[in-house]
């Protein structure tokens, strides 16, 4: 049965008659989705213009079961014609699928949303923003490049078992590359990412700006490398983004434990067989939670109507949750946590990210440098790279400094070499301060780029390889 909204406008018609046109062709399941994204980006180098645009983005994407598979189909013609014509697609391509399958799909049964909501417009205009923030760069830098992206995503989703909830959410991205370079002593690259849901989402961009361009100089001349061998790690909210971000959230979404991101993504060190692995100590809790307010992952209902809450990821050092759509969850027979996400209106919602961080504990993060006899801080990276399941990874030292007898002592440069159980397993002080830090998270085919955050606290993890 079919429940319809108490109000209807034009797209409410759209929309619901391409549910009934793809439960009459047979599929037992029809989800449809309108999304339009509407903003402006702009882009200076060295201090000169250089371009700024404008663009929209808007169409209908339609998934159904039948036939034991599932399709997916996307149109920007959102007269009735397209709109049927991508439910037919959509309907056809899941039959196809379905007698390629060994299991039929199935979608676990949930409480689906009926509202609305909207956040305030974000009244920023790029090439003002980036013409003010270019001033606070070191001019002595031997290049910057700044962008600033602001825009606006529309959804509104409508599936056949009774969601239906439209979403208003604007979003300003800043992106700065930061590079310093000297002959007889190389070069140094930056990324600042800076981002959000609000108005002050960039609030105290020209502090860091300044502050990030002035401290590349200073690195690049002062520091040395480090002595290979084992040392403690104390990691900064920045560096605890990227580690959970990287090492946990990436493996621990469904689709990808299951193989489907294997040809394109990657896979995952958890295993379908072996799901509640032990991967860190017992200090180690790590939450994907999308609700929290002017993020710049924010959300409060997933692509599929299913309401935004904290997803539990690991508790106590043990996997206890998983980042997954209806589809996946049905595959271990729970419920969906709202991980599907698409970045546009051609795109499948997928399980993804959101905001992932590992959580505060008791220490004072002066506290556990201070507890810490041979040790790096390390407090942002120039690199990382991660194997295809996530296991081994490493990151270059960017701003780091060595610990040595509780003070922090001359900076450093380097490699830290982990594998995924030693760096979570030999986390033994976790600090009580907390950060979040914006990036753009990729995944599938064709490709989707997404707002994330990531961070925590300071954190330490005892013995890790560190090389130059």
């Amino acid at each position: 049965m079919l429940i319809k909204p108490t109000q209807h406008s034009p797209m409410d018609e759209l929309l619901y008659k391409a549910l009934e046109y793809g439960l009459s062709l047979g599929a037992s399941y029809v989800e449809v989705r309108w999304q339009r994204d509407s903003g402006s980006v702009a882009g200076f180098r060295n201090g000169q213009f250089e371009f700024s645009t404008t663009y929209h983005s808007e169409g209908v994407a339609v998934r159904a079961v039948a036939g034991g598979g599932l399709g997916f189909a996307a149109s920007p013609r959102l007269e009735l014609e397209g709109v049927l014509e991508a439910v037919e697609r959509a309907v056809k391509l899941a039959k196809a699928a379905g007698r390629m399958r060994k299991t039929p799909v199935a979608l676990s049964e949930e409480a689906l949303a009926r509202f609305s909501y909207s956040l305030p417009p974000i009244e920023v205009d790029p090439v003002d923003l980036l013409k003010s923030l270019d001033e606070y760069v070191d001019k002595s830098l031997s290049a910057r490049r700044l962008v600033a992206h602001v825009w606006t995503t529309e959804k509104r989703v409508v599936t056949s078992d009774g969601a239906d909830v439209y979403s208003k959410v604007p979003r300003v991205y800043l992106f700065a590359m930061l590079i310093k370079h000297e002959p007889s002593l190389g070069s140094l690259q930056r990324d600042v990412f800076l981002g959000g849901t609000a108005q002050d989402s960039i609030a105290g961009a020209e502090k860091v700006l300044e502050e990030e361009s002035k401290k590349l100089g200073q690195l690049l001349e002062r520091a040395r490398s480090v002595a290979p061998g084992r040392y403690d790690v104390v990691f900064s909210p920045e560096m605890a983004g990227i580690l959970v971000h990287e090492s946990v959230g990436h493996p621990f979404e469904l689709d990808r434990i299951y193989g489907r991101e294997g040809a394109e993504a990657g896979e995952s060190y958890i295993k379908p067989g072996n799901l509640r692995v032990k991967i860190g100590s017992e200090l180690v809790n790590i939450t994907d939670y999308p609700a929290i307010p002017g993020t710049y992952g924010f959300y409060l209902v997933d692509d599929e109507g299913v309401v935004a809450r904290p997803k539990q990821l690991v508790r106590r050092g043990e996997a206890t949750e998983f980042i997954t759509n209806r589809q996946y969850a049905a595959v271990i027979g729970g419920n969906s946590n709202a991980g599907a996400r698409a970045s546009a209106f051609d795109r499948e919602p997928i399980p993804r990210m959101s905001n992932t961080y590992l959580e505060p504990g008791d220490w004072k993060p002066g506290e556990i440098i201070s507890d810490t006899r041979r040790g790096i801080y390390m407090v942002s990276y120039t690199e990382w790279n991660i194997n295809d399941t996530r296991y081994s990874g490493r990151y270059g030292i960017l701003e780091g400094y060595l610990i040595e007898n509780g003070e922090v002592k001359h900076p450093v440069k380097g490699f830290v070499e982990v594998d995924t159980p030693e760096l979570w397993g030999n986390v033994d002080a976790v600090g009580r301060d907390f950060q979040l830090f914006v990036g753009t998270c990729g995944k599938g085919n064709p490709s989707q780029g997404i707002p994330v955050t990531m961070g925590g606290p300071t954190f330490r993890s005892r013995s890790l390889r560190v090389v130059t």
